[in-house]
């Protein structure tokens, strides 16, 4: 797995950090009970099947994935039907085959939600905000800023069926070069079904339309690809992949659509073990550029409060 240059890896920089955050996180959860403030931490294993966005099937590169995030939300009530939740956290991210794209964020999160009737099956509302700091290992492409907002809906149908629907807006910044200044728009729509009293499947589709990036080195896609561009840039975090030679990333206008299935299965109060996986559909809006993908996870969910 490569490094920065001269840099230390950054797995050496981070791992006593995130043990000196793990260790915080249970002090402050024992020494918190007054407060109505939760504290958790989500691991997940991942395999993704196009990981570089290949718009050609014979360069997608598969990837497996680790990522870990310690996180602590609270939540704050305002009125009877009315309250506010924040939340933040920092997540380690780890590739195991394109080491460049391991990072960490920083991650923050602020929700209001209204109950216009109250009950178990009266509908609730919700304005959204949050911020994410991304810093990787060797892709200065990649490292920058997300800000998102959101609007949504859901309620419950029955004690077992939970509808929910929003549209959001997202706004990337590339911290080195314009690669990654993407803005685009996303709806969605979600179903949790809870089989039993404790185990929930759940799916939902979402449609996300505005930039996307593209790569592609094969010369008959380059040619559908470059004049639909708004940016054409050499992504070196691949070039193993292509026998040293960088992938060439395309930013372009594209939708994408994403279909995602998955079970919750609890192991107690506290833990609970989440599986799924996710399918991806992406067209430019110009020419002919497309790509697909899916994903598997399995993931391990505890609050320590």
């Amino acid at each position: 797995m490569r490094t920065c240059g001269k840099e230390l890896p950054m797995r050496t920089l981070t791992l006593p950090y995130l043990q000196n955050l793990f260790i915080a996180i249970l002090t402050l959860a024992s020494a918190g009970h007054a407060a109505d403030t939760r504290f958790g931490l989500d691991a997940e294993l991942a395999l993704d099947s196009n990981v570089n966005r290949a718009a050609i099937s014979s360069e997608e590169q598969n990837d497996e994935i680790f990522s870990a995030e310690a996180y602590a939300a609270r939540s704050i009530k305002l009125s009877y039907r009315s309250g506010v939740v924040l939340r933040g956290g920092l997540r380690l991210r780890e590739h195991f085959e394109f080491g460049d794209l391991g990072n960490i964020a920083a991650l923050g999160r602020v929700a209001y939600r209204f109950q216009p009737s109250p009950g178990y099956t009266g509908a609730w509302f919700e304005i959204a905000g949050a911020a994410e700091l991304l810093r990787h290992r060797d892709s200065a492409l990649r490292d920058g800023t997300i800000l998102s907002g959101a609007v949504s809906a859901g309620k419950h149908v029955t004690d077992r069926i939970r509808l929910g629907a929003g549209l959001g807006l997202d706004q990337r910044e590339g911290r080195s070069g314009a690669l990654y200044d993407l803005s685009s728009t996303r709806a969605w729509l979600t179903l949790d079904y809870r089989v039993t009293p404790r185990i929930t499947v759940y799916g939902s589709t979402t449609l996300i339309r505005g930039d996307h990036v593209f790569t592609a080195n094969d010369p008959y896609t380059q040619q559908y690809l470059i004049p639909v561009s708004d940016l054409i840039v050499s992504d070196p975090a691949f070039a193993d992949a292509f026998g040293g030679v960088p992938a060439v990333a395309y930013r372009l206008s594209a939708r994408t659509l994403i279909l995602d299935a998955g079970i919750n299965v609890p192991l107690s109060g506290k833990q609970a073990l989440d599986f799924g996986a996710s399918w991806l559909d992406s067209a430019a809006d110009e020419g002919n550029g497309s790509y697909g993908g899916a994903m598997l996870r399995a993931s391990y969910l505890h609050r320590f409060r």
